[in-house]
């Protein structure tokens, strides 16, 4: 019933506009996969609280944390992932406001990293209560939906934080070549 689709998408088409109502700033898009995984993941806890139960009960609690940490994602984490192919071009150049922005956006980003981390714990500690809740009602497609999210912000703290940070410091390394 939540099984996320394989995003196997063509790499020209892996840019969009962002969603969840924020307003795009700059040029700067987040990969169309990444948006396309969180809907994903946004719209099947969705369903999940309409379950019932415990289990869906939990699914509520964990959408409670969960939405308004995807939309600051959204807004400070992700957009600087845009610039990933443009960056990793041997000699890469940016103009200088798009660089301005990486560095920006980065710079906000690490300020807000540490509250961002202190959601996954409670994002996590929602998602436990909901795998419990639903391992209980037998509700096999809520707990794997539940290891699905916890999966997904172990990739996010060990792959995508990282590299949206490190993305902001190679742009100031950009601006102090010149």
């Amino acid at each position: 019933m939540f099984k996320l689709v394989n995003y196997a998408l063509p790499f020209a088409v892996l840019f969009s506009s962002v969603t969840f109502g924020h307003a795009q700033t700059s040029s700067l898009t987040i990969p169309k996969a990444l948006q396309a995984e969180h809907h994903e993941l946004f719209d099947a806890l969705e369903s999940a609280t309409k379950a019932g139960g415990k289990a869906g009960e939990a699914a509520q609690r964990a959408m409670a944390v969960l939405k308004p940490h995807f939309e600051k994602e959204e807004r400070f984490a992700l957009p600087q992932l845009g610039a990933l192919e443009a960056l990793t071009k041997k000699d890469a150049t940016l103009p200088n406001d798009l660089r301005d922005d990486l560095i920006k956006r980065s710079e906000a980003f690490r300020a807000q990293l540490p509250a961002m981390l202190e959601e996954h714990k409670q994002i996590s500690a929602a998602l436990h209560a909901m795998r419990d809740a639903a391992k209980q009602e037998k509700k096999d497609d809520l707990v794997e939906l539940a290891e699905m999210i916890a999966a997904h912000a172990a990739m996010e703290e060990q792959v995508l934080y990282p590299a949206s940070l490190l993305i902001g410091e190679y742009a100031k390394a950009l601006a102090d070549r010149k």
